[in-house]
C-alpha cells in the first residue's frame, strides 16, 4: 500500500516516553454510500414491520455489518461476525426476565399491596445496579464479534471493576451537583479502553482526570456563553485529547478533528433532513462518517505479525439488556 509522505513527518513518543523517530501513519477511511444505506434502511424497516418487530435483531446486525465492512484501517476493512439469530435469542431471554419483573409484583399485590410496593422498589434499585453491567456486556459482545485481518477485539471478562467506577462516580456526580461529572466520564472511558484489546495486544489510555476536568469546565462555560455554539469545539477538543492519549502497542491514536468540521456536519444534518423530510439521512450519515474517519489515525509502529487471537467472550443477552434499558451502543 502506498504511504503518504506527509504522514511520516511527525514524531510521536511511545508509551515509555522515548521518541521513536518519524511515525508510520495507519489511517482510517469510510467507503459506505448513501444509496446502499438507504436501501438497507428501507429493507430493514419493511421486514421489521412485516414481522411485527421480530426482524429487529437481524436489522441491527445488518446495520453493524454495513458499518464495519465499509470501514477501512491501514488498507483493510473490518468484519462483523455477529448474527441476527444470537441477538434474537438474547432478546428473548431479556424479555423473559422483564416478564418476571412485571408479573411478580402483580401477583404479590393480590395478597399484600404493601409488599408489592416493596418488591417494586427492590426491583427498581436492582435495575439501577444493572446499568453498568448492561453497558459493559453490550460492549463486550460488540467487540467480540468485530475483527480485522482475522483477529477479533476483546474486552476483559468481569464487569465488576467498571460497575464500581460507574456507580461510585454516579453518586459523587449527584452529591457534587455535576462538578464531578468530567472526572467520572474520564474514569469510565479509561477503564473501558484499558480493558480492551486487539487480539492479545491491549489498548492503553493515560488521559488525566484533572486535564479532562479543566477542558470540560471550559467547554461548558463557553458553550453557555455562546448559546451552545462552542459545544462543537469542546467536543472536538475532547475527542482529540482522548485519542491522543490512547495507545495500541507503540502506536498512539491521533485526531485532527476541529470544531468547525463538526459544526458544518450539524448544519448539513439539520438542513438536509428538514428540507427532505428525513429522506436524506442515509447520505448525510455516510458523509459525516467519511469526514470523521478521515481525521483519525494511529501513528507509530504496530507489529501486526505478533498479535495473537483473543477468545470471544461477549454474550448477545448483554446487548439485548442494554437495548431494553435504552443503553445500547450507537451500533
Amino acid at each position: 500500500m502506498s504511504m503518504d509522505p506527509a504522514a511520516l513527518g511527525n514524531v510521536f513518543p511511545s508509551p515509555d516516553g522515548a521518541a521513536r523517530g518519524p511515525a508510520i501513519s495507519h489511517r482510517f477511511r469510510f467507503h459506505g454510500t448513501g444509496n446502499s444505506l438507504f436501501l438497507l434502511i428501507l429493507k430493514n424497516l419493511l421486514l421489521t414491520m412485516l414481522t411485527c418487530g421480530i426482524y429487529a435483531a437481524w436489522a441491527k446486525t445488518q446495520q453493524r455489518k454495513f458499518m464495519w465492512q465499509n470501514t477501512e484501517f491501514h488498507g483493510q476493512r473490518f468484519l462483523y461476525r455477529g448474527t441476527g439469530e444470537e441477538l434474537f435469542v438474547g432478546y428473548i431471554k431479556v424479555a423473559a426476565c422483564y416478564a418476571v419483573f412485571i408479573l411478580v409484583p402483580t401477583l404479590i399485590r393480590q395478597f399484600s399491596p404493601e409488599a408489592a410496593i416493596a418488591v417494586q422498589v427492590v426491583f427498581g434499585l436492582g435495575l439501577l445496579f444493572l446499568i453498568p453491567f448492561a453497558i459493559y456486556w453490550s460492549r463486550a459482545y460488540l467487540l467480540s464479534r468485530t475483527s480485522w485481518r482475522g483477529v477479533s477485539f476483546a474486552l476483559q471478562p468481569g464487569a465488576k471493576p467498571f460497575a464500581k467506577v460507574f456507580l461510585g462516580g454516579y453518586l459523587l456526580t449527584l452529591l457534587t451537583l455535576g462538578v464531578y461529572a468530567p472526572v467520572w466520564m474520564n474514569r469510565m472511558h479509561a477503564i473501558s479502553i484499558n480493558r480492551t484489546s486487539f487480539g492479545n495486544m491491549p489498548f492503553r489510555y493515560d488521559g488525566k482526570d484533572s486535564e479532562v476536568w479543566k477542558l470540560t469546565m471550559k467547554g461548558w462555560l463557553l458553550s453557555i456563553c455562546t448559546l451552545g455554539i462552542y459545544y462543537f469545539w469542546y467536543i472536538s477538543e475532547l475527542t482529540r485529547y482522548q485519542l491522543d492519549h490512547t495507545y495500541l502497542g507503540d502506536a498512539r491514536a491521533h485526531s485532527t478533528l476541529r470544531g468547525g468540521a463538526l459544526f458544518r456536519i450539524m448544519l448539513v444534518y439539520i438542513f438536509g433532513t428538514t428540507f427532505t423530510l428525513g429522506l436524506a439521512f442515509p447520505w448525510i450519515a455516510c458523509y459525516a462518517l467519511e469526514q470523521m474517519f478521515e481525521t483519525m489515525s494511529f501513528e507509530g509502529d504496530i507489529d501486526f505479525a505478533k498479535i495473537g487471537k483473543a477468545e470471544a467472550t461477549g454474550n448477545a443477552m448483554g446487548d439485548g439488556l442494554a437495548d431494553a434499558m435504552d443503553l445500547g451502543l450507537s451500533l
